[in-house]
């Protein structure tokens, strides 16, 4: 009966050993689960701050862009400005140059041309022949 009772012993051990090892591959294989689900969530934490991070960046540009567009606009409205500043003055500056001419050469000093102003001219002449023109300009009050 020994050989029954040995057998029968090592039958229980062997039941016991079975069992411990299902206990053991249950707990890795939780454990595997456990892992895997952490690094899927890790996985889709990384992938939501790319994704944010992106937007983040997207946005950014296009403030940064609309900024150089308004800059750009106003450099424009500027420079038009400026512009039109000295057109005006090329313009006063070409107003008086016509103005000196005709009064140089007693143009438009007449009667009815500029009734405000009366212009005169006195000539000398040096002994070595040079003339020298002055003209004076006189407001009637």
């Amino acid at each position: 009966m020994a050989s029954h009772e040995q057998s029968y012993r090592a039958g229980e051990s062997r039941g016991r050993a079975e069992e411990k090892t299902g206990r053991v591959t249950g707990s890795i294989k939780e454990k595997a689960r456990e892992v895997k689900d952490k690094t899927y969530e890790t996985a889709q934490q990384a992938k939501e701050k790319a994704a944010q991070t992106a937007q983040e960046a997207r946005e950014k540009t296009a403030e940064t862009t609309d900024s150089a567009k308004q800059k750009a606009q106003e450099g424009k409205e500027n420079s038009k400005g400026v512009m039109q500043q000295t057109g005006e003055k090329v313009m006063q500056m070409a107003e008086s140059a016509k103005d000196t001419v005709k009064q140089t050469l007693g143009i438009g000093t007449g009667p009815g041309e500029d009734e405000d102003i009366y212009a005169r001219k006195d000539e000398t002449e040096e002994p070595a022949g040079y003339k020298h023109t002055t003209i004076y300009k006189e407001t009637k009050y």
